[in-house]
């Protein structure tokens, strides 16, 4: 028989078994709301995304797609906020997947460290040194020329200054000629005070300026080819008139 409990006592519930074998299951985590400033245009575009570098459909990607991940949406990460977005994102450095919501957050995080003015700058720099596939490497010397006749025009003084800072920080390659212009952005961003008092401004060339001056010297090179297809165009309407009066081509 087996023994009374206390009076005016409840008997106490034996403490649950370590392993799971016994007690409650744990509680689901709350996966909180997306970040609100975020429009459901813009979800969309990072689930897409998200879903292509979940290869094994768990809702988690690795940890090392983020970078990619990242550059993918026009961001140019650098490893120092790599790793602070983990720090600030992850459970802890054992952690090798990303979920979805973690992911959201580190975009508005990478959204709100500058990275568009960087990017800005990035992508004018690619449009004047006529790097198309936008591998970072520019013709030095050719970007000389257009830096020289366009926006507010460099000097050669200041052009000196540049080759100075670039070859110090291993920018620009004597030898052949190149220039890893993402470098030396991500450089000047980062290390101005390294070289100068002052910040350098891109010599003149802030990032508003040089977007603009990207987006302008585009949309001059859209317009003249659009110019040249118009008068195309016509020359091989005036032919086929011609013909048709010539009696070559049957009338419309």
């Amino acid at each position: 028989m087996p023994p009374k409990g206390k009076k005016g006592k409840e008997a106490k519930a034996p403490p649950p078994v370590k392993g799971g074998a016994m007690g409650p299951p744990p509680k689901p985590k709350k996966i909180p709301p997306p970040p609100a400033c975020f429009s459901p245009e813009d979800l969309a575009k990072f689930k897409e995304l998200f879903k292509a570098h979940d290869e094994e459909n768990i809702d988690k990607v690795p940890i090392e797609a983020i970078p990619l991940m990242l550059r993918k949406l026009g961001f140019n990460p650098k490893t120092a906020e790599i790793k602070q977005l983990y720090v600030q994102f992850l459970e802890d450095d054992l952690v090798d997947t990303v979920e979805y919501h973690e992911w959201l957050f580190m975009i508005e995080a990478k959204m709100g460290w500058g990275d568009d003015f960087e990017l800005a700058v990035t992508k004018a720099f690619a449009a004047l040194a006529h790097d198309d596939e936008e591998v970072g490497l520019a013709d030095f010397e050719l970007l000389r020329t257009e830096l020289e006749n366009w926006g507010e025009p460099l000097q050669e003084i200041e052009f000196v200054d540049w080759i100075r800072l670039a070859i110090k920080d291993k920018t620009f390659n004597v030898e052949d000629g190149t220039f890893n212009y993402v470098k030396f952005i991500e450089n000047m961003n980062n290390k101005d005070h390294r070289y100068i008092k002052e910040p350098i401004n891109f010599f003149k060339l802030d990032q508003k300026t040089l977007a603009e001056m990207a987006m302008k010297k585009a949309a001059e090179e859209k317009a003249e080819e659009e110019r040249k297809e118009a008068e195309k165009k016509a020359r091989e309407e005036a032919r086929r008139q011609k013909m048709i009066a010539d009696g070559l081509l049957p009338p419309d």
